[in-house]
C-alpha cells in the first residue's frame, strides 16, 4: 500500500478550488488511512427485532426508475434494480460483515462442498414458494445455470456467465428440493452464485426472459415482499409485506422505491418527502443536512469505488499507449479530493478494484500508470502518432484527425457533471480535446454505457458478496468466438493474462495467495487502462435515526429487509 502520498489540487479550474473550499482541515494521507482502517465493516443503525414497531411504510430512495428488472439479463443488472428485487426473490447465501457467510434457510436448509472442491450439494427449503403458489425447486436453479451458461435455445441477453461456466452439469437429488452442481474445476467462491433466483419458465423462454420482469408486468416472486405495484408517472414502486412469507414477517407493512434525481435527494429528504437514501459524496447534500436532528449519518466501508470507465474498444483508444497517457494526464487525487473533502470523508489517494479497504491483502496496485504525470502522458501520446503542433490546442495525426474523446455524464449529478469538466480541462494541457455530453441519467446505461455509446465515463462498480471473483464478468471476455459479446464488460477489452488470472483465482482457496492474485489482477487492470479508479465508494447514508437494520451494509451485499423497521414508541 503506498503511504504518505502527496496530494495537492492542481491547478486546472477555479471550479476545483470551489469544490473543495468547504472542506474540513487538511487530514494527512497517513491520518487519511488510518481513519479508513478504523471504519466499521457494516452501519445499519441496529437494533433488534423485539424493540421495533410492526407496520408502517419506508420511503427509500433510488436513483433511477427501471424498465428491466431481471438481473441476469445485461440491462438489468444494475444496483437498484437489485434494491427493489432482492426484496422479491430468492437467494442462496447471508454473507457477514466479516465476509464469512451461511445459507440464507428461507430458501437453502443446507449446502456445502465436497473435498475436492468438484461438487456442491444443496438442499433447498421445501416451504418456500413462489407467489404463483409452485414450490421453489431444483429446476429453477438448473434453469438458471443453462441461460447463462448459454444451453438454453434461443437469444438472450446474458450480463455475463462469472462461475457458472464451470459448472458442468445440474443433478437432481433425492427429490425436487435437493441438488447438486458438478463443477470442472474447483470453484471457490461457490457461495455468491444464485444471488438472485428466478423461476425456471423466465429462464427458458426468450421472449419471458426479456420481457416478463419489465415495469408494469406481474412479477412473479418468492421474498418477504410482494406484489410490486408501478406508477410510471410518480415514478414510484410500492412492494407490500408477504402474509404467506414463511420466514420471521416483515416488520414494515411497505417499501416505497422513489426515483428521485441524486442532487435532490437530500431535499427530499430534509422535506420529509424520504426517509432514507445514499448521500455518497453529494457535497450541497451534506451541508443542508449536518447536524439535521433526528437524522443519522452512517459511517462505514462501503463494496464499491468510483472511477473513470475507459471505452478501449473505441477505435481512438485502442492503442494502449493512448490509454496510458490518459491516466498520466488525469489526476485521480484531484478528483478525490473534489468528491470527499466536502463530505468529511478520509481521502488515501489508494484504491483498489477487486478488494476493499476491509479486506485483507488491500493495496494500491496503480505504479507509475496512476501517477499524474502529464509530461509522460505527452511523451506516449507522440509515440503513439497524436502530435501538438506549435500553436494548436488539440493534437491531429498524420491524417490530420484531431484527439477528440466524448465523455458522457448523467445530467441528474453534479458530481458527474463537475468531474467532466474538470477532466477535460486536466486533458486539454496534454493536448486531447473532451466533448462533454450531459445525458439523462435514467439512460446513460441503457443508451450509452452498455452499447459503447461513449469513450469516457464516471460511475461506480459495487459489490453484492466478498468475493472479487464476482468482478471477472466486468474485465474479462470476450464471451463469445467472434470477440463482439462482452457482457458487463463495458470497456470492450481484454487480455488472455487477466481471463488466466480470473480463473486462477477462481480456484484459489488459501486467503494470502487469493490476495496475491486479485492483486496481480488490479495490477494487470492499471496496465491495460480499463478503467481509471478515482477513490473508494464512502459508506454514507442518511436515514431517520428512528429507521434501523438500514443503511451501509458492506461486504454483507443486502438487508435482511423483513428486519428493516421502526423504533417502537
Amino acid at each position: 500500500m503506498r503511504i504518505g502520498k502527496a496530494r495537492y489540487l492542481a491547478p486546472v479550474a477555479a471550479l476545483v478550488v470551489a469544490a473543495s473550499a468547504c472542506s474540513n482541515d487538511e487530514q494527512s494521507p497517513d491520518e487519511a488511512s488510518e481513519e479508513v482502517a478504523s471504519l466499521e465493516a457494516t452501519d445499519l443503525n441496529p437494533a433488534a427485532r423485539e424493540d421495533l414497531q410492526e407496520g408502517g411504510q419506508f420511503i427509500w430512495a433510488l436513483s433511477e426508475y427501471e424498465d428491466q428488472y431481471n438481473m441476469v439479463h445485461i440491462q438489468g443488472n444494475k444496483g437498484d434494480v437489485r434494491r427493489v428485487m432482492a426484496a422479491l426473490m430468492p437467494s442462496i447465501t447471508r454473507f457477514q460483515p466479516d465476509g464469512t457467510y451461511e445459507p440464507r434457510e428461507e430458501f437453502v436448509l443446507d449446502y456445502g462442498v465436497s473435498e475436492d472442491g468438484l461438487t456442491v450439494d444443496f438442499t433447498l427449503n421445501p416451504e418456500a414458494t413462489w407467489s404463483t403458489g409452485e414450490p421453489v425447486t431444483w429446476e429453477d436453479y438448473a434453469a438458471m445455470v443453462d441461460v447463462i451458461k448459454g444451453e438454453t435455445d434461443g437469444e438472450f441477453e446474458i450480463r455475463g456467465d462469472d462461475g457458472y461456466k464451470y459448472i458442468e452439469e445440474v443433478v437432481e437429488g433425492e427429490d425436487e428440493f435437493s441438488f447438486s452442481l458438478e463443477f470442472s474445476q474447483p470453484y471457490a467462491d461457490w457461495p455468491a452464485l444464485f444471488d438472485i433466483v428466478y423461476p425456471k419458465e423466465y429462464m427458458e423462454d426468450e421472449e419471458l426472459f426479456a420481457d416478463g420482469y419489465t415495469e408494469g408486468e406481474e412479477f412473479v416472486t418468492a421474498g418477504p415482499f410482494a406484489d410490486p405495484q408501478f406508477d410510471e408517472v410518480t415514478q414510484r414502486i410500492t412492494v407490500t409485506r408477504n402474509e404467506d412469507w414463511w420466514g420471521d414477517l416483515a416488520l414494515l407493512d411497505e417499501i416505497i422505491f422513489v426515483n428521485v434525481a441524486i442532487d435532490g435527494q437530500a431535499t427530499a429528504f430534509n422535506n420529509g418527502e424520504i426517509d432514507g437514501f445514499y448521500l455518497g459524496y453529494d457535497a450541497a447534500g451534506y451541508q443542508l443536512l449536518e447536524g439535521k436532528e433526528g437524522s443519522y449519518f452512517t459511517r462505514a466501508v462501503n463494496n464499491g469505488h468510483r472511477f473513470v470507465s475507459v471505452n478501449a474498444g473505441s477505435e481512438i483508444l485502442q492503442d494502449k499507449n493512448v490509454r496510458h497517457a490518459l491516466s498520466m494526464g488525469i489526476n485521480r487525487d484531484t478528483l478525490a479530493e473534489v468528491a470527499l473533502s466536502p463530505v468529511d470523508w478520509p481521502i488515501t489517494g489508494d484504491v483498489n478494484r477487486l478488494l476493499r479497504s476491509s479486506q485483507h491483502g488491500y493495496q494500491d496496485n496503480s505504479g507509475d500508470i496512476g501517477d499524474y504525470n502529464p509530461e509522460r502522458a505527452g511523451e506516449l501520446l507522440d509515440e503513439a502518432g497524436w502530435t501538438l503542433e506549435e500553436g494548436a490546442d488539440f493534437r491531429t495525426n498524420a491524417d490530420g484527425d484531431t484527439l477528440t474523446l466524448s465523455y458522457v455524464a448523467s445530467d441528474d449529478m453534479q458530481l458527474a457533471k463537475d468531474e467532466a469538466d474538470i477532466t477535460r480541462e486536466m486533458l486539454a494541457e496534454i493536448g486531447i480535446e473532451v466533448d462533454v455530453q450531459h445525458v439523462p441519467g435514467n439512460a446513460l446505461f441503457s443508451d450509452y454505457i452498455v452499447p459503447g455509446n461513449y469513450e469516457l465515463a464516471a460511475f461506480v462498480l459495487t459489490g453484492s458478496n466478498p468475493y472479487p471473483t464476482d468482478s471477472a464478468g466486468n474485465y474479462g471476455g470476450p464471451y463469445n468466438d467472434e470477440g463482439t459479446d462482452w457482457g458487463n464488460n463495458t470497456s470492450f477489452h481484454s487480455t488472455e493474462e487477466i481471463n488466466d488470472l480470473f480463473e486462477e483465482l477462481s480456484q484459489e482457496t488459501d486467503p494470502d495467495r487469493y490476495a496475491e492474485i486479485a492483486n496481480q489482477i488490479d495490477a494487470a487492470l492499471w496496465e491495460e487502462v480499463l478503467t481509471i479508479p478515482m477513490f473508494e465508494r464512502p459508506g454514507q447514508y442518511v436515514l431517520k435515526d428512528n429507521l434501523h437494520n438500514w443503511g451501509e451494509y458492506g461486504l454483507t451485499g443486502d438487508y435482511v429487509y423483513e428486519n428493516i423497521g421502526w423504533a417502537a414508541e
